[in-house]
């Protein structure tokens, strides 16, 4: 009888041991694993940033934040004392249907003094782009002077020579006299398979267009009036006198298990997403004329690489500093940190 007791307790103290060393085997190899994810769960963020948010969420008693999603036209300097950013979006994301292109007049203090909005279906071929103080629609061959005078009358581009396609040497003498402003691809209506580019040129206050499928130059030349970045916010060392990244909060740490055999079919994507990182949060100081702000975002810190920020911004600050543009690089969405009143 106390044999059999203790062939049993025996029997159990093994399963036991080989439990204990299985669960060894098992977590061993992700030990530092654990003890990074837990070591975050300790620390804490400071008092003066637990309040903070994102630019997208921007609460203040004297300072609001307006979000424009800008796309890809350029933000130009108007005159001293108006900025104009413009964009195009479709109004149903999953339908890609209408779309609204708009224009906003910003003042000295960033508040929206004057904006122009054309909403159109897809079936309506349409293509704005603004070219210095011009909105031209190279669909449809037309123009106006809002951006200038305010007025929203839509003039006609003239073709300068019907169906002619023009060669690079008479293109070129013409270069002479009128700047080359836009280019649109034009299916002709003579041959439906067939298509050239069309050029549009500016010079003594007239627009005109030519076809041509021989003029292979550069695109056409950057407005004059875009406006100048002060600097950029990318990467952990940029900084600006009155913007600056002043403390990394470490949020999570994230690293494939061992066991996790997946992971090798998931490297060599290019974008470091398999080395092993904390996830955390930026916390940013602003001076502006009436107080200190600060915000927060997203980021990814390497122990051998330099903080990688989610959000890369450029910067722009108005003449007399009263507001702040910060144009997100990679979906071109605009904050314009400015005075409520």
């Amino acid at each position: 009888m106390c044999t059999l007791k203790k062939q049993k307790k025996m029997k159990i103290k093994k399963i036991i041991i080989g439990a204990v060393v299985l669960g060894c085997i098992i977590v061993l190899p992700d030990a530092g694993k654990y003890y990074k994810q837990l070591a975050v769960k300790f620390q804490r963020v400071p008092e003066v940033y637990r309040t903070c948010s994102t630019l997208d969420s921007f609460k203040d008693d004297d300072y609001d934040v307006l979000e424009i999603r800008a796309q890809y036209e350029p933000i130009l300097q108007i005159n001293d004392s108006t900025l104009l950013i413009a964009g195009s979006r479709f109004m149903d994301q999953v339908e890609r249907t209408p779309t609204e292109d708009f224009w906003y007049k910003l003042d000295q203090n960033g508040h929206v003094v004057d904006s122009l909005t054309y909403i159109y279906p897809n079936t309506i071929p349409h293509n704005y782009k603004t070219v210095d103080r011009y909105i031209i629609d190279t669909e449809s061959d037309t123009y106006n002077n809002w951006i200038s005078n305010g007025d929203t009358t839509r003039y006609p581009i003239n073709n300068l020579d019907g169906t002619r396609m023009f060669s690079t040497k008479v293109i070129k003498k013409l270069l002479s006299t009128k700047e080359y402003m836009a280019k649109q691809s034009h299916k002709l209506s003579s041959d439906p398979e067939k298509w050239v580019d069309k050029l549009f040129l500016y010079g003594h206050g007239q627009w005109n267009y030519l076809l041509t499928d021989s003029y292979d130059d550069p695109e056409a030349r950057d407005s004059k009036l875009e406006i100048t970045y002060v600097g950029q916010l990318a990467y952990e060392d940029d900084e600006l006198d009155f913007i600056q990244r002043e403390y990394i909060h470490k949020d999570e740490w994230i690293q494939y298990s061992f066991w996790d055999f997946g992971r090798y079919l998931r490297w060599g994507t290019g974008n470091n997403s398999h080395i092993d990182h904390w996830e955390g949060t930026s916390y940013f100081k602003i001076v502006m004329p009436q107080k200190t702000l600060y915000f927060k975002q997203p980021n990814k810190i390497y122990e051998e690489l330099k903080t990688r920020e989610l959000n890369h911004y450029k910067v722009y600050r108005s003449k007399d500093k009263k507001y702040l543009l910060l144009r997100e690089i990679n979906r071109n969405i605009c904050y314009v940190i400015r005075p409520k009143k």
